[in-house]
């Protein structure tokens, strides 16, 4: 590609322009760069307490779980324990049989 003198005529004055251009451009990508790589860090930073937060609450609610779970079993065998004792005197009332001869 060949250039003409009067080509190079305005070609040249542009260059200043292009580079001031250029250099703009070039320092606005490394801000946005910049402050895109320090959110991002913020981001990963609160993400990191959000998920230490959730795992101690969640060690609260499974023992909390674990002492209702004993209390029930708790409650289960008393209940159970009542219900033979309720259903063992009519037992003896259905078992028995009158008979006349």
């Amino acid at each position: 590609m060949t250039i003409r003198p009067v080509d190079l005529q305005t070609i040249l004055p542009k260059t200043t322009e292009v580079s001031k251009v250029q250099s703009i451009l070039k320092e606005n990508s490394d801000a946005q760069n910049s402050i895109l790589a320090t959110g991002f860090q913020e981001q990963l930073q609160a993400s990191r307490q959000k998920v230490n937060k959730r795992s101690k609450s969640e060690n609260v609610k499974i023992e909390k779980d674990r002492n209702k779970s004993k209390q029930d079993d708790e409650n289960k065998k008393h209940s159970k324990k009542q219900n033979r004792k309720k259903l063992q005197p009519n037992k003896k009332h259905i078992n028995h049989i009158d008979v006349k001869v």
